[in-house]
């Protein structure tokens, strides 16, 4: 039974054509990112003399090597990219430098004094009610930071999975919109309904969506590490977190934002899965899911991007919302607690609960019609 359920959803040309879709516009983003540089393997070559622990003593030396002797060697860029977040990162909060002939030497010298310093500025400016937790979280972080050669090449790749992502809800909003549906409109659902095993296969109705939702995630994230990986190597996975996000809490490093980005999509696409099961079976029409789903996934990108509601009431909805999976990484910059935890950690509890009460509004419409 479920075999044969999976069978009829899976094994067909949309789903085939789906994965490969995905392949290759992974392939074509990455191909284009790293962009054919044929010099760039001794960039990271160079890029490599002062990789890994980024102590205040690399820091003070390239931002010398750069200030006082005008050097453009290759080898400082990161050194110099990395003191350039400490004052470009949420500008105007302490440090107010325009050029990078004006840093002072107190920046590389004392890096992680400065760091603390803004991120007890940032976390002055959010809810009082917050600022406890976050300063308990800002204790925990370790340093030095870790900053592996080719490091932004893959914080170009969170903005790559991020598009990837956000085309993964929406083919799963499209591929989940006839899941009951389909067997409503040719008849085939009154039938279904008078088998022994009827009700049961409601249920298993859901788990092709998970399945297809889960095999597209798992393409685009495994496309793109591999690609990037056999570039730079996975030893730059091993960077913290905070070349991309200086300001965040936690000792994160650029392979576990990337598994933190690739859990909550799958959670997405569980929370997605039963909604649009529920809206489905409760319309009856496959167009009409389809239109209520992709207007779902709007109404996120309207809040997130132009309507200012107050504060605690958009953002709930915007965790709720499937589409903040896809998104995660937007959140992980700053210091923001929703329901007392981390904003990402908020957002992946949202769409358990989404999860949840939309399975049991399936369950309830199912067995109210059993009735």
């Amino acid at each position: 039974m479920i075999y044969q359920e999976l069978k009829r959803r899976l094994f067909t040309r949309y789903v085939a054509f789906s994965i490969i879709g995905i392949l290759l516009l992974t392939t074509g983003l990455s191909a284009i990112l790293i962009g054919g540089d044929k010099i760039l393997p001794n960039v990271l070559k160079e890029e490599a003399v002062y990789s890994g622990q980024m102590t205040e003593d690399k820091l003070w030396l390239g931002l010398e090597k750069v200030q006082d002797e005008k050097s453009d060697e290759i080898k400082y860029k990161p050194l110099i990219a990395f003191i350039s977040r400490l004052v470009y990162s949420y500008p105007g909060i302490l440090y107010n430098e325009n050029k990078l002939n004006e840093f002072p030497d107190y920046y590389a010298k004392n890096f992680y004094k400065c760091w603390e310093k803004k991120s007890t500025a940032l976390i002055e400016k959010i809810p009082k009610s917050n600022q406890a937790k976050a300063l308990e979280e800002l204790d925990k972080v370790k340093t030095p930071f870790y900053q592996y050669e080719g490091y932004y090449l893959w914080t170009e790749g969170f903005n790559i999975l991020k598009v990837l992502y956000l085309i993964i809800i929406f083919m799963v909003t499209f591929f989940a919109s006839s899941t009951y549906s389909d067997s409503m409109e040719d008849g085939s659902m009154e039938i279904m309904d008078a088998t022994v095993f009827g009700k049961k296969m409601m249920g298993i109705r859901l788990l092709p969506i998970m399945i297809y939702g889960l095999i597209l995630t798992l393409a685009a994230t495994l496309c793109i590490v591999l690609i990037l990986g056999s570039v730079t190597g996975l030893l730059t996975l091993k960077s913290s977190l905070k070349v991309f996000a200086l300001f965040s809490i936690g000792n994160f490093t650029l392979g576990s934002g990337i598994l933190l980005m690739f859990v909550s999509e799958l959670l997405g696409v569980l929370s997605l899965t039963t909604i649009m099961g529920w809206i489905s079976y409760k319309t009856a029409s496959t167009s009409l899911a389809t239109s209520i789903g992709i207007g779902i996934n709007i109404l996120y990108i309207i809040m997130a991007l132009f309507i200012k509601l107050p504060w605690k009431f958009s953002q709930s909805i915007l965790n709720a919302l499937p589409l903040a999976s896809s998104q995660i990484i937007n959140e992980v910059s700053g210091f923001q607690f929703d329901m007392g935890i981390w904003r990402p950690y908020a957002v992946m509890v949202s769409m358990i609960l989404v999860f949840i009460i939309f399975g049991m509004l399936l369950s309830h419409a199912v067995c109210k019609e059993e009735i």
